[in-house]
């Protein structure tokens, strides 16, 4: 996708959101859900992609409408999920984008005060224990606060199957004795793909996940040297997100 067209995308989405809210939602302070929905699926069509043009103008369609609605939780909430996303985007490729991490946290931070999610509470822990790397420094304070908000999501969301998603992404790169490894990044998966089968949430809420829980338990067999449940996990997660660009990539490097 162009920048053009992505720009275009962003201005043609908020034109009709703009066309269908009243004055009233604005004045309130509450924005329509269908806001919600339409910024979660542009982050969602930009990560499976891995288009990097088309996350940005997910990042800037979500800017514009938390600045339409300041208060709004949910908005906030997707707003630090978009900015989360092109950091680790970047942290694919590069050594990280620390800035645009620190940037997620103080607007999840900030959505949490008026629409508390065990995502919001688990994107901030993820995004902790990311900082650590770039930043070995901040090792016990950002590792103490990670493990709260790891606590405060789980005191919300047990059942919450993206919660344990982001717990076994992070357990594959946190050591054993820091309470990670492969074995517990395994079963914390496992864990989220049987939430998962459940999972139904509200209108608006968070619902991204699913293929990635299968993409990353691919990884963690990758790891352990179990190339046949790597590629059946792989399988999955593309049989589920057919634009699934990370799915493809590991499916086919294990060719």
């Amino acid at each position: 996708m162009s920048a053009r067209q992505a720009r275009r995308i962003v201005a043609v989405t908020l034109a009709t959101l703009l066309c269908d809210c009243g004055r009233a939602d604005a004045q309130q302070g509450s924005a329509p859900s269908k806001w919600a929905d339409t910024i979660s699926a542009e982050i969602e069509k930009a990560q499976l992609a891995d288009d990097a043009t088309r996350l940005n103008a997910a990042v800037a369609l979500a800017g514009r409408v938390a600045t339409a609605y300041p208060t709004d939780g949910l908005i906030l909430h997707y707003q630090g999920y978009a900015l989360y996303r092109r950091a680790v985007s970047h942290a694919a490729n590069s050594a990280g984008d620390a800035a645009t991490l620190e940037s997620a946290k103080v607007v999840l931070a900030r959505s949490l005060q008026s629409h508390p999610l065990p995502e919001t509470h688990m994107l901030i822990a993820s995004i902790d224990g990311q900082l650590i790397a770039s930043d070995p420094n901040r090792a016990m304070e950002l590792g103490i606060d990670s493990q709260s908000e790891t606590g405060a999501a789980l005191a919300i969301g047990a059942k919450n199957p993206r919660v344990w998603l982001l717990r076994g992404q992070g357990a594959i790169f946190t050591p054993p004795e820091y309470g990670g490894g492969l074995d517990q990044a395994e079963a914390q998966l496992k864990r989220a793909i049987e939430l998962f089968a459940a999972d139904a949430p509200k209108l608006g809420e968070p619902s991204w996940g699913k293929a990635e829980a299968y993409a990353w338990l691919g990884q963690v067999y990758e790891k352990k040297g179990d190339k046949v449940n790597a590629a059946a996990m792989y399988d999955k997660a593309i049989e589920i997100a057919p634009t699934y660009a990370f799915a493809k990539a590991a499916r086919a490097a294990l060719e």
